[in-house]
């Protein structure tokens, strides 16, 4: 029996000889909750005072009925740390103002059997991958969930015209078909949509529009392409599901235990990707102001190809036409460029709503995701409508609505080769952790760290994770580097008590800003530029590169700023 004393935390010594064991919990217990104790297995020294290894943290909900008594359990395993003379403990420490006693049982030879089976099958190859190692692999399916969920309703939206509709009305009407004010609102709604549905799609059903308005007003369209795939990077880094990476770090077990949710995300990003967002734009204003206007004979040839293959348009466009002509304002500073009224309805005949009772369908299913997302934010209201699950959900639903008897074409809308390559990075990063490499890392990381003042450690901490994700992801993809640099922090806060949520945020942003600093580095880029050269325009690494890369380091020293402002200056943890 241990008691645990109000806001304290209790210790007892165990020895597992095989580095895990098995907790279990007799008593008034639940088996989640914040309001409760908090259960690890940790490594210290002889003397208790310095901690050199410990697990993630198991939240144990404590129900207000004395009378209640219930039985929870969960299996550990750290691998011995801080030689010989370390001592293993079971830590409990107490969220309550009232004191909390427990019947602790601890069985230090665990066997799950739900996976015995499976790990005697790996054992005919030579191979014994470790149980936290199996559950790790088998229990990365919420990301998957996530981008799947998000690549099915962009799917729907697509089909039925919503994503063309307002991309196509907007930017013409809005500013009347000038060309600097167009690409203003090209920016913001990329960005926007990018937040709340996904980059990766909106660039692939976006980009064609983007062409057609770019050579309507006669603007350099590979270099407006490039600034959509920024703009779609940074609006993307403001939701869980703008971007694989912020699947991949809000959906974790760990991010979960932390208390990340939907709109506990939005309020952290927020301030640093709109500050980023309109400095870029501006830099981009100050920079390519006439440039921008400069056509390639590339382009020209294009433009003159496609005006010649044009049909005429139709009686109802025509009659369009003459109304929005009579319409035009006779204020000067009102009054729109000339071919306004031909380009816009142009663009408002070929982007209609196709379906408008499936429209309302997609409202319903995005309604209910986004209801579910904000009461999970809510402490003891929806506790398991996670992000993977809520969206999974809210994707059947549509698909039950909508009742089609084949689900081929929307199935064919899924990017199965990025979940499948996601999928398979977790995989990969499982087995480089058996390696000890992220172990390593992390040991000699935060031994550098320990050698820093206290109050110095989150700083740099930050720092070293955002500027590191960021230049790894001009290389390599930054769902890729997101899923080694997440276990590479998940390593440094077990072995030290640096606070995890600022690492989320840094590897979130470096992972979403650094994506701007080269066509390699976010898949989006990869679509816009694969879709534009399908229609004649050729946006190589180093055209993206001269533009992007610059941009990036920006937009990396406004989130540096704003993290160390936020979380080292403010500790907003």
């Amino acid at each position: 029996m241990i008691t645990v004393m109000p806001n304290k935390t209790a210790m007892t010594k165990v020895e597992p000889p095989n580095n895990a064991l098995k907790v279990t919990l007799h008593g008034p217990v639940q088996s989640d909750g914040a309001d409760g104790v908090d259960l690890r297995l940790e490594w210290r020294s002889s003397d208790l005072n310095v901690t050199y290894r410990r697990t993630e943290v198991w939240s144990i909900g404590i129900s207000n009925d004395d009378t209640a008594y219930a039985k929870v359990w969960k299996n550990f395993m750290v691998k011995r740390t801080g030689g010989a003379d370390s001592q293993a403990v079971i830590s409990l420490e107490s969220k309550r103002n009232s004191p909390i006693s427990l019947h602790v049982v601890i069985d230090t030879n665990p066997m799950v059997t739900d996976i015995y089976h499976s790990r005697r099958y790996s054992s005919l190859f030579w191979e014994h991958p470790a149980q936290h190692a199996c559950d790790s692999i088998l229990g990365n399916f919420e990301p998957l969930m996530l981008l799947f969920a998000a690549n099915d309703h962009c799917g729907y939206y697509g089909d039925n015209g919503c994503l063309r509709f307002p991309w196509s009305f907007g930017p013409t009407g809005f500013p009347r078909g000038r060309p600097w004010p167009l690409i203003f609102f090209l920016s913001m709604l990329t960005a926007f949509l990018s937040a709340f549905l996904n980059s990766d799609i909106m660039a692939m059903s976006l980009t064609p529009i983007t062409i057609r308005l770019c050579e309507e007003m006669s603007l350099r369209t590979s270099y407006v392409l490039v600034v959509m795939a920024i703009f779609a990077d940074m609006g993307g880094a403001l939701t869980p599901l703008g971007n694989p990476p912020n699947a991949i770090v809000t959906t974790s077990p760990v991010a979960v235990s932390e208390g990340v949710d939907f709109v506990h995300f939005i309020i952290h990003m927020m301030p640093g990707v709109l500050a980023a967002m309109f400095v870029v734009f501006g830099i981009i204003y100050v920079t390519h102001r006439k440039s921008i206007f400069v056509l390639d004979q590339n382009q020209l040839d294009l433009m003159e190809e496609r005006a010649r293959g044009k049909k005429p348009p139709s009686q109802e466009t025509l009659d369009r036409i003459a109304l929005l002509k009579g319409s035009l304002p006779g204020k000067y500073w009102l009054r729109p460029v000339e071919g306004y009224p031909e380009t816009l309805a142009e663009l408002e005949a070929s982007s209609r709503i196709l379906d408008k009772p499936l429209l309302v369908r997609c409202c319903i299913a995005l309604i209910f995701a986004f209801l579910c997302m904000v009461l999970h934010s809510i402490p003891k209201v929806a506790d398991g409508a996670s992000l993977g699950w809520v969206t999974l959900l809210a994707a059947f639903l549509l698909i039950i609505l909508d009742d089609k008897n084949d689900l081929n074409a929307t199935l064919g809308i899924i990017q199965w080769t990025i979940l499948l390559f996601i999928a398979a990075l977790f995989v990969l990063s499982e087995a480089v952790d058996q390696l000890g490499f992220f172990e390593w890392l992390g040991e000699r990381t935060v031994g550098f760290l320990r050698s820093l003042e206290p109050q110095n450690q989150i700083a740099v901490t930050t720092m070293v994770l955002l500027w590191t994700t960021a230049l790894l992801t001009i290389f390599i993809d930054n769902a890729a580097v997101t899923i080694f640099m997440l276990r590479f922090s998940i390593e440094m806060a077990s072995n030290d008590d640096i606070p995890l949520t600022p690492m989320f945020w840094a590897l979130t942003f470096g992972a979403c800003f650094g994506g701007n600093g080269s066509l390699f580095g976010a898949v989006s880029n990869e679509i816009i530029a694969l879709i534009a050269l399908q229609h004649g325009y050729k946006i190589s690494f180093w055209h993206f590169f001269a533009i992007g890369f610059p941009l990036m380091l920006v937009t990396m020293v406004i989130g540096s700023g704003y993290l160390l402002i936020a979380h080292s200056a403010l500790s907003w943890n």
